[in-house]
């Protein structure tokens, strides 16, 4: 029995090695000259815009933390 089981599992690993060896060659083709200048172009859009959100990210966690620090200091003097 235990050599069925190792039997399979050798058969197993075979057939995943094979398999994983197929799918793995990649395909190559040749790309438009068109899509380079868009693939470039999307690049420096979505660096703009992340460049935006970060700026936006900053300026909501120091405003919650500029108002969390005056939140305390008021609680104090008034008490």
């Amino acid at each position: 029995m235990k050599a069925l089981v190792q039997k399979c599992k050798t058969l197993a690993l075979a057939a995943v090695v094979a398999v994983s060896s197929l799918v793995v060659a990649p395909a190559q083709a040749a790309v438009p000259a068109g899509v380079e200048t868009v693939f470039t172009s999307t690049a420096t859009d979505f660096g703009t815009i992340v460049g935006y959100g970060w700026t936006l990210f900053l300026v909501i966690v120091g405003g919650l933390i500029l108002f969390g620090i005056v939140r305390r200091v008021i609680s104090k003097v008034a008490h």
